[in-house]
This record gives structure tokens, sequence and C-alpha cells, in this order.
């Protein structure tokens, strides 16, 4: 799982945390890593230790994201998913609609009507006219008086202060609360990791600082070059060695 940019920066700083804490730094005593190294390992492996806090991280997201006001992310139109797209609603459209549109019905029939009775023709057709345009401006005029006291209405719930603050700090709370939990997950991780990385590190006098081993203090011992028993004696003569005698070095 990989972080986004803007959280890279705090894994960065749980790593340091957990490095420099009383437990890390003790091992790091008894052991040949150092904090360089531990730090190298937890920025290579940040993808692995994220995994282990997928959870928390995703509640930390999606809440980060509601906070923000961020649109969710709109799926192809070709391909399935899941697209939220918050409407307005029927009835606040129905609202607007209706005296618009009864409105402007009313002015067409009263324009047909009255025209046709100055040309004094169709009488009957237009007094239906008359009478059909009469009848939508009377829909019309009180759902339009209807719809400007609901926008009213609506526009007045919006500017209300105190009920979004309240809304805005239990959702900062809950935000806060997320990432604390985040964090402490990610602390886990990361732990778990050095310690692995630790206790698989040999100690410093792995490579043999014991007695007689390349580290040792002490003088090395070596074994005589000559092997053979005809050279064992400090004279290197052999009292069994048969054959012509053998110079020495003592004449």
């Amino acid at each position: 799982m990989r972080l986004r940019d803007e959280d890279r920066a705090a894994y960065t700083a749980a790593l340091d945390d957990v490095i420099g804490s009383t437990e890390i730094q003790r091992r790091l005593a008894r052991s040949g890593v150092s904090a360089s190294q531990l730090r190298v390992l937890g920025l290579a492996e940040g993808p692995r230790v994220a995994s282990t806090a997928e959870r928390e991280y995703r509640s930390y997201l999606a809440l980060r994201q509601r906070a923000r006001g961020e649109a969710p992310l709109m799926p192809s139109l070709s391909g399935p998913g899941r697209q939220q797209v918050h409407g307005a609603g029927l009835l606040p459209v129905l609202a607007v609609l209706t005296p618009v549109l009864a409105i402007t019905a009313a002015a067409l029939f009263l324009l047909l009507g009255y025209g046709l009775r100055l040309a004094d023709s169709a009488p009957a057709v237009a007094g239906n006219l008359v009478h059909a345009g009469w009848t939508s401006l009377g829909i019309g005029a009180p759902a339009a008086v209807v719809g400007v006291l609901g926008l009213y209405r609506t526009a007045s719930r919006h500017r209300g202060g105190a009920p979004k603050d309240r809304r805005d700090q239990g959702l900062t709370a809950e935000l806060d609360a997320a990432r604390a939990a985040w964090l402490r997950q990610l602390h886990e991780g990361i732990r778990s990791l050095l310690f692995q990385h630790l206790d698989q590190s040999p100690p410093p006098d792995a490579g043999g600082n014991g007695p007689g081993g390349a580290g040792d203090d002490g003088a090395a011992v070596h074994s005589p070059r000559f092997t053979s028993p005809r050279f064992t004696g400090p004279d290197f003569g052999s009292p069994e060695a048969s054959g012509p005698d053998i110079p020495t070095l003592r004449g």
C-alpha cells in the first residue's frame, strides 16, 4: 500500500520516533547495526509497513475527505463502480419549475386569447384560451410565493453558524482520533520491522573474537612450517629417522 504524498512526512516522523526510542537504542548498543542503517531499512520497507495499518489509514482518509469537502471519485460511465451524486431533490425542483411553467403558459394563453378577440376570430377558442391563461396565472402566482419562501428558509438554515460549528468540531475530533489510531498502528508496524531486523543481525563479536580467533588481542599461535616427522626436534633432526645422518646446525 502506498501512502499519499502529504502522509509520507508523517511516516518518516514515526520512523524517527521509533528509532529514537529507548528500547531500540538499547538494542542498537548490543548489535552491529547503526541508526542510519535502520532508517534506510524503514524507508525502503515503507509500503510493506504501511499495509499493516491499511484499515486505519483508509478510515482516516475517508474522514479527511469529508472534512475538506472533497467530492468522491467519479467512476467511468462505461464501467461499474460507486457514484454518489447529491441532487437537490424533487420538491425543490418542482417549487422552482411550477411557477415558471405556469406563468409562461398563462402569458401565452392570454396573448393568444386576447389576440383572437381583437381579431374577432373564433370567439369560442379565444374564450377558452383566456380562461386557461387566467387559471394558469392563478396556479403560478401561489407557487411562486411558496417557492420564494422555501428558498428563503433554505438560505436561512445554511446561514445558521452554531449548528455548522458544532458539526465541524465533532468532525475535527473524529478526524484527530482516526489519525492518532493510524499513527499508533504505524508505530507498531515499524517497531516490529526494526526488531525483526535487529534479531537477525549478528552481534559485534560474532566474527571470532574469542581465544585463538582472528580478533583476539593475545599473541597468535602459529604452527610450525615443517610438519614432517623427520624434523620434529629442535635441531631439525629426528632420533627415529633412518638413513644417512643429516648434519645439524651445531656441527
